[in-house]
């Protein structure tokens, strides 16, 4: 491979993860502003309706959507190989969340809250948030093999 293929290369894996991200990025702030009203709403009456269980669905459904096309969109720039692409993508999310679970729980303790505030912050959210990174990389993973596919289609066609 000559130096100038290596750089191309290089450089569409760079923009390949930057634009993953920002479809994902978009995306769940769109989900968010639209849904922020209603979510807050039901949050003050701390029971969970019908109604509020109906949006986190839909909102569950869309956010898979985003990453699958997240995933896409990766292994598309990428050019080559989806689904190292879409795991590499992955990784980069994952090391994205520990960081911020690790900032979020670092500056809680920094302002001595006690014990149980620190449980709050570090437990309780990490639990629903893991749940989501877990649904967002199973959506990135099948957007990469979506790509894979269409990818083996084109050759053998």
């Amino acid at each position: 491979m000559q130096a100038s293929q290596k750089v191309s290369t290089k450089v569409s894996t760079v923009l390949a993860l930057v634009l993953g991200f920002l479809t994902l990025s978009v995306g769940t702030v769109l989900l968010y502003s639209i849904g922020i009203g209603t979510a807050v709403a039901g949050a003050e009456a701390q029971t969970i309706t019908p109604q509020l269980l109906a949006l986190r669905v839909v909102f569950g459904t869309c956010g898979l959507g985003f990453a699958t096309l997240s995933g896409y969109i990766v292994g598309l720039v990428a050019q080559r190989a989806p689904i190292a692409h879409a795991a590499a993508f992955s990784l980069m999310l994952v090391v994205v969340y520990v960081a911020s679970t690790v900032w979020n729980v670092g500056a809680s303790v920094r302002t001595d809250q006690t014990l149980v505030s620190i449980f709050d912050v570090a437990i309780a959210p990490t639990v629903a948030l893991a749940v989501t990174l877990a649904i967002t990389l199973a959506g990135i993973m099948t957007g990469g093999w979506i790509r894979y596919a269409q990818m083996q289609a084109a050759r053998s066609a």
